[in-house]
């Protein structure tokens, strides 16, 4: 029993601590985080306020599952962003194209020692420099378009050219394999068009003659090296930025309004894109008759390869190696002078470009399912 006034008998002396409990330490109670996080207790406990949050990126990607026509349609899409990315591509491909000119002729000059005096259409008066600043022209398409997709549509820049964000080379260079087949089918075609209907084309032909080698090998290597850029320029701009800008207007989800739901069934397809870049794609060119109808099934074909197998590819590799086949025999033949030439063309260039469309299409689908190649976004 405590004495009057003092502590209890159980407890210390005034002024001395209580001993510390011994517990074992398996006996702790195990420590669990507080229900809600810091200051100021109005969110559950882990949850980042928003001024804490890191930045959104600049660039986002679109959802997985996405086909190569809709990549365009990013969280940051906005129906104004492929409007005003088209407007702001042509003024950069314009002023881009004055200053390849400029530099070209001030160049030229320091060189030569006279000022480019081109006549008609041509820029320059020699034929192969004419040739070569067209094509360095068409070339600067390609950074004019993914800087256009990283600027103003705030995705990856390289979306235009695959669903996997990238020029996928392998598959390119596997590609030119067909190609080949495409143009040897085809000329050997034409051929044979050219004898059984012999009076279908009515404009006369200059076959031309052998240059020689020592003549051939410098146009050679500049076709050989200026093609392919300009080839792929033309691809990036019709076939990768037109379809996706295209592409990007198709609704996320189905409508329910009856009218609203067919607009919403045909812009969910590439077709409405398809159909609308190759017109531009013809248009873009000088041909006639039946040539503008050859040239819009080209462009159509490679267009559905395009988003079949989710990339530029497959439309590079067979546009590039068509373009070097019809530069290289003018050079080969001294007939470089008419390498713009673009009119008219007999009906008969049809029944060798259509088998040989066909096949070309036939085997890149078989090369892309047999090298799972990837036709979605991952």
């Amino acid at each position: 029993m405590a004495s009057q006034g003092g502590p209890p008998d159980n407890q210390p002396p005034y002024g001395q601590q209580y001993p510390p409990q011994q517990y074992p330490p398996q006996q702790y109670p195990p420590q669990q985080p507080p229900p809600y996080g810091p200051p100021p207790y109005n969110r559950p406990y882990g949850a980042v306020p928003y001024t804490m949050r890191p930045p959104e990126p600049r660039q986002l990607p679109a959802p997985p599952g996405t086909p190569f026509h809709q990549l365009a349609r990013n969280a940051h899409h906005k129906w104004w962003r492929p409007l005003v990315g088209t407007l702001t591509l042509a003024a950069f491909a314009f002023f881009a194209t004055i200053a390849v000119f400029l530099v070209w002729s001030i160049v030229h000059g320091a060189i030569t020692g006279d000022f480019p005096d081109g006549e008609g259409d041509s820029l320059f008066s020699n034929d192969l420099e004419n040739l070569a600043s067209t094509l360095v022209m068409l070339a600067i398409l390609t950074p004019a378009v993914v800087f256009t997709a990283w600027a103003i549509q705030r995705r990856p820049p390289w979306s235009v050219a695959s669903v996997l964000n990238k020029v996928r080379w392998k598959w390119l260079f596997l590609a030119c394999l067909p190609a080949l087949g495409y143009i040897a089918l085809s000329y050997g075609l034409s051929l044979a068009a050219d004898a059984l209907f012999p009076n279908a084309d009515t404009a006369p032909a200059d076959d031309g003659t052998w240059v020689g080698f020592a003549a051939f090998i410098g146009p050679a290597l500049l076709i050989l090296f200026l093609v392919p850029f300009q080839s792929g320029a033309e691809e990036f701009v019709f076939r990768g930025w037109l379809v996706q800008a295209i592409g990007a207007y198709a609704p996320s989800s189905d409508a329910r309004n009856p009218v609203t739901r067919v607009i919403w069934r045909a812009l969910r397809t590439p077709w409405p894109a398809l159909v609308i870049s190759s017109a531009l794609f013809v248009s873009a060119h000088g041909y006639t008759g039946w040539a503008m109808a050859d040239i819009f099934l080209f462009a159509m074909t490679v267009g559905w390869l395009t988003v079949r197998t989710g990339g530029l590819e497959a439309a590079i590799g067979l546009h590039a190696l068509n373009n070097l086949f019809a530069f290289m025999l003018p050079a080969a033949t001294g007939q470089l002078d008419s390498w713009a030439d673009q009119g008219g063309a007999p009906w008969t260039l049809l029944l060798s470009d259509v088998p040989s469309l066909a096949l070309y299409a036939a085997s890149v689908v078989w090369l892309a399912k047999r090298r799972k190649v990837a036709t979605v976004s991952v």
